[in-house]
């Protein structure tokens, strides 16, 4: 049996799961490459952890079964679940110890390093010396617990560059994946993206933004480099589609900017319906401060939407694997704005780093890099279960 445990939070009330519907997608695949057996487990969603695109399953027609845990709760379920698993696979509620203790092995799904991790933890804190002991406490769990954790992995599988790069010398068992929903089918045409590209001269450059309106994803930088472009005399409109706590400020930055015609925050949509809208699009603009994995870069590539942000760690190393795109300095708005006048005045640039974006988009599909992971399983299950007998 394996046990999967996730960190998404999710909640069971009279034999519905509430989910986010990328997890559930992912779960489906899961079973399917890996057959039946299969427990997932998760962290007791609260009211304020809701995610943006959620989405509601009974119980009796999932493949797998689920344990939703309190994360100061009793954890005896957890932890017979653990101790009659044949591999436990995940990240998250301490299970990689539960495991070693019960002598059952694990693969560890890692995402931030540890720049990352203090990014992440300290990017709303003002105080420069709250900054400096939370950082100090998040470098202290990294190694006194995390690295640790996987060493003893029997392999550690790295969403994204910077998280790969990080555990070179901690585990020699990694498999590097790049995270994505984009399946083959999904992938914008080249001849829909032909379409838009000579459409384009005749209308203005359509920029988007999507994702959770916080500040490690720079979402308010996002709106504001639309708002310099268009006072720049650029001829561009934005669209962003998200929830989260900057919200308000997004939409009060546009009014007070008298730009509500050219630049529209809209609420989240469900992601099947952003994959259609995003393809009528041009260029997204990321400006994300954090090194994370975030799936929106393939997914903009599967699009066939070159981006144009700020060179965090992941940006910075996947703009140069790719060449779909323009990497400019960290929290420089107006550099962000510099890339995208390049792309609208120089000709033929957007053309190829658009057809650049969906070839790398179709190389590294939700399939491609699933299968890097489900093979990698297979092999970890086929030891344990060799070493058990």
């Amino acid at each position: 049996m394996i046990t999967m445990v996730h960190s998404n939070p999710a909640r069971v009330v009279d034999g519905i799961l509430c989910v986010d519907r990328k997890f559930h997608t992912g779960m489906l695949a899961f079973c399917a490459a890996l057959g039946g057996g299969m427990t997932t487990v998760h962290p007791l969603a609260t009211q304020d952890c809701i995610g943006i695109d959620m989405i509601e399953i009974p119980l009796d027609a999932l493949p797998y079964a689920v344990l939703v845990v309190e994360p100061d709760g009793d954890r005896a379920s957890f932890q017979h679940l653990i101790e009659s698993s044949t591999l436990v696979y995940g990240m998250g509620l301490g299970f990689e110890r539960m495991a070693q203790a019960c002598g059952v092995p694990y693969v560890m799904v890692a995402e931030y390093d540890l720049k990352t991790r203090i990014v992440a933890s300290t990017s709303q804190v003002r105080s420069a010396a709250r900054k400096s002991v939370r950082a100090a406490r998040i470098a202290g769990d990294y190694f006194m617990h995390f690295a640790p954790d996987a060493k003893r992995a029997a392999s550690v599988h790295c969403n994204g560059y910077p998280i790969y790069d990080a555990l070179q010398s901690v585990n020699d068992n990694r498999v590097l994946y790049l995270d994505s929903r984009m399946s083959e089918d999904m992938v914008t045409s080249g001849e829909q993206l032909n379409v838009r590209l000579r459409d384009r001269p005749s209308r203005a450059l359509r920029l988007l933004f999507s994702g959770r309106y916080e500040p490690l994803k720079g979402a308010l930088d996002a709106v504001n480099v639309a708002i310099s472009a268009i006072r720049r005399g650029l001829h561009v409109e934005m669209h962003t589609y998200g929830e989260g706590s900057q919200k308000d400020d997004m939409r009060r930055l546009v009014e007070g900017a008298g730009m509500t015609a050219q630049v529209i925050v809209h609420d989240a949509i469900p992601y099947p319906e952003l994959v259609e809208i995003s393809r009528g699009f041009d260029v997204f603009v990321c400006c994300h401060i954090q090194g994370d994995p975030s799936c929106t870069y393939l997914e903009a590539f599967g699009a066939g939407l070159p981006i144009v942000g700020y060179d965090n760690r992941m940006w910075r190393r996947l703009c140069q694997e790719s060449g779909a795109g323009l990497s400019v300095r960290m929290h420089d708005v107006e550099a962000v704005v510099g890339g995208l006048e390049s792309i609208h005045s120089q000709s033929g640039l957007l053309e190829e780093l658009s057809h650049r974006a969906r070839e790398f988009a179709i190389s590294h599909t939700l399939d491609r890099e699933f299968a890097k992971r489900t093979d990698a399983i297979r092999e970890a299950l086929a030891s344990a279960r060799a070493a058990h007998c």
